[in-house]
Parts: structure tokens; sequence; C-alpha cells
């Protein structure tokens, strides 16, 4: 690993370990890391060698030109915006660590008796279900529903035209294994 700080490794080190610091929110942390990861096939040696060099959209750019490229642009857009993020957050934390601020505000906040609130824990499991569900395949063909506020299953495969006799139909199954669950089987 490069002792440059400004190397793709340690900007990538510091994608892992900014939660555990209190730095990042994890969620947030978590985003940049999939967005960085997703595009560094694209980066060249000099851009690796040293992260100022990175021209974000242009690395974009070199990654939606991939033939029979299955990233849509919205993906594409998404990791742009928060690799900018990581890129403007980990300079300025790179520069001052003592007086640093994240660009999106996203800092931890201290003194949080056992961790977070169950406030915080519902808006960062709301944050990791969008980054997997923005950059899946087949995302937009899903419906989140919450069941409970650190929960949400995911349904797939609803026909635009359901009609009540079907939604129905899929509530019985449903209910008969919550049923079955409370009887033990």
């Amino acid at each position: 690993m490069s002792t440059s700080p400004y190397h793709l490794e340690q900007l990538l080190e510091f994608l892992r370990e900014a939660p555990v610091a209190g730095v990042l929110n994890p969620a947030v942390a978590k985003s940049r890391g999939h967005a960085l990861e997703q595009v560094q096939g694209e980066l060249s040696p000099d851009e690796r060698a040293d992260i100022r060099r990175i021209d974000v959209d242009e690395v974009c750019r070199r990654l939606h030109k991939i033939e029979d490229s299955s990233v849509r642009p919205e993906v594409i857009d998404l990791y742009n915006k928060r690799l900018k993020s990581a890129l403007t957050d980990y300079i300025a934390w790179v520069r001052d660590s003592t007086s640093f601020r994240s660009v999106g505000g996203d800092r931890v906040k201290p003194g949080k008796r056992n961790g977070y609130s169950s406030v915080e824990q519902a808006e960062e499991v709301r944050a990791l279900e969008e980054t997997s569900l923005t950059t899946s395949e087949w995302a937009s063909g899903l419906l989140s529903i919450p069941i409970r506020e650190d929960l949400s299953v995911f349904v797939h495969n609803l026909p635009l035209d359901l009609n009540a006799e079907e939604a129905s139909r899929i509530a019985r199954v449903i209910e008969a294994l919550a049923r079955d669950r409370v009887r033990g089987t």
C-alpha cells in the first residue's frame, strides 16, 4: 500500500474506517465506497496514484461508453455524485482532520448512548436499501414495503394491472405464513 495520502488505497481505507471513527455516517461511507469500487476499473494508473487527478465526469463517461454496458445512466449519475462527495470529503479530511466537516453533513453524532437512536438506525437501513436497490439491475421492478421501523420487505414482479382478487390472493399467502409461524409449523 502506498504511503501517499492521495493514493486510491488510502481513500478506500478512509471510507472503511471513517464510520468507526465517527467521521462519516456508515450508510454514506458504504454507498460512496460502493460507487468507488464500481468505477475504479476505469481509473488510469496516474489517477490511482493521485486521486486529485481524477476527473469524475470523465471517469463516468468512460464507464458509460463500455460496449454492452448494463449500467443505467441514472446509476452512473449516482456514482458520479457519490464519488465527487467522497473525493471532496477525503481531500478536506487529509488537509485538516481536526476541523473536518462532510460536504453532505453526514458526520455521525457523537455521544449517543448504545450507538444510534432508533430513528437513525431506521434512516441508515433505508439508505442501505436504497443503495442496493439503485445499483441492482432489477430495482425498477421492486416494491419496498416498510413493515416495522427497522424492517422493509420487497415485492418483485407485481403486474401493473394487478386487480383486487389477485392482491387478496397474495395477502392470504402472506397471512398464512404468519399463522403457520404462530402454530409453530
